[in-house]
């Protein structure tokens, strides 16, 4: 009996720490040479802490970056940037002077082979910027307009230029942060699963799935819960190890699955319980 074939991590890449389009205030810059990089510390925000040039679009790589807090919003960050500047000086030197900036888009893959260009305005907005299956998946979250904020995934080639296809799902202004997760289901088919909480809302959940060779979306779930214990909650996961995850419900207070669908023949369908 053949072993089946390990097309996909069962874990997903999900993007809640790939953030590159937070402002920060850099105060200082230096050499990469090894040394451990000084950790942000959410509990003491304005303690200065270091992050990898080559990490973030608008950065250089072998260098590393001081800075201190992290903002959503410019102007509580430009008061403080004043503060810095004004009160804060043994944090920086006259030679470099404190600057509100944004690093760029967070760069996830290690050993990127594909081309990401700035010509593609995608690019520049970017939160955060995958290699995967060769192509990129450029990830990025609109500030609130009109009551609404939207996070979207574009599918770019990989040259960088040619956006094959846009995900994306809107979600109330208090809702804050949609995080997305990334499954790939085989080589070329991608399942995002994105989530949000909002006060009038509870819990959110946007599942789209996507062939992307033939530019298509195959499924599109949507599920939403309150919390409560019998609330039937949906999840990607790989339930029976062979690399290729499925998409499941079960129920909150005890776990028992209601459905799943697995993936085969170029779509998922609806299978036994197990």
């Amino acid at each position: 009996m053949l072993a089946a074939p390990q097309w996909a991590r069962a874990e997903p890449l999900c993007d809640q720490d790939w953030d590159g389009r937070t402002l920060v205030i850099q105060i200082g810059e230096r050499k990469n040479d090894g040394t451990p990089l000084a950790p942000y510390d959410p509990r003491e925000p304005m303690k200065p802490y270091e992050f990898l040039g080559e990490r973030h679009l608008f950065r250089q790589k072998g260098k590393v970056y001081r800075a201190v807090g992290r903002f959503q919003d410019r102007a509580e960050g430009e008061a403080m940037e004043k503060q810095v500047y004004t009160e804060m000086t043994h944090l920086y030197t006259g030679a470099y002077l404190p600057r509100l900036t944004t690093p760029g888009a967070y760069l996830v893959t290690d050993s990127p082979t594909c081309k990401i260009s700035r010509k593609n305005p995608v690019i520049d907005p970017a939160s955060w910027i995958l290699e995967k299956d060769g192509v990129l998946l450029v990830g990025a979250q609109t500030e609130c307009k009109k009551d609404q904020l939207t996070k979207t995934i574009t599918v770019v080639s990989c040259d960088g230029m040619k956006n094959l296809m846009t995900d994306s799902v809107s979600a109330p202004c208090d809702a804050e942060q949609v995080t997305s997760c990334i499954h790939t289901v085989v080589p070329g088919v991608f399942a995002f699963a994105h989530s949000y909480s909002a006060p009038a809302q509870g819990t959110q959940v946007r599942l789209r799935v996507y062939d992307v060779p033939k530019k298509k979306r195959l499924h599109s779930i949507d599920a939403g819960h309150d919390g409560g214990p019998e609330t039937e909650l949906m999840s990607v996961q790989d339930i029976d190890n062979d690399g290729v995850p499925e998409i499941v419900h079960t129920i909150a207070g005890t776990g028992e699955r209601t459905s799943v669908l697995k993936w085969g023949k170029g779509k998922f369908t609806k299978v036994k319980v197990p």
